[in-house]
């Protein structure tokens, strides 16, 4: 699975629930994305110096959306393990995981394979174990 198949899954997320995504290529490459709440407007930098993170970050910019959260700031990525950014964690590996399960037998699936298929912090190790199990279960 590439960014390139995993880029429109996550796009159809964003258009199927009215948010709009802008894919920014004149920012430096460590600009992380940012998201607009109440705009419901996510800003992407395609210039990601780590070009296997930016579906992750996407589908986290998506979780703080999705997952209703409420903030009258910008919030910009940082895949911490607290608040609103383990619930838009959360959020986003639970809009991976059906990509990664897909056409995988139970004994295929790999907590670390997934993770780095996605470029998946490995604090988050406990968070995709237990969002795994609870798609298995």
């Amino acid at each position: 699975m590439t960014n390139n198949e995993i880029k429109p899954y996550l796009m159809n997320i964003a258009l199927d629930n009215n948010i709009s995504v802008v894919f920014f290529d004149t920012l430096d490459p460590y600009t992380p994305p940012a998201t607009d709440i109440e705009a419901r407007c996510i800003a992407m930098n395609s210039r990601w110096h780590n070009k296997s993170e930016i579906p992750f970050q996407l589908a986290h910019e998506l979780g703080h959306i999705l997952s209703g959260q409420q903030s009258t700031k910008i919030l910009y990525f940082t895949p911490h393990k607290y608040g609103m950014e383990l619930e838009a964690n959360k959020y986003a590996i639970s809009l991976l995981l059906p990509m990664y399960l897909e056409d995988k037998n139970k004994e295929d699936i790999n907590v670390h394979r997934f993770m780095d298929t996605f470029s998946i912090p490995y604090h988050l190790e406990d968070v995709v174990i237990q969002e795994i199990n609870s798609v298995l279960n």
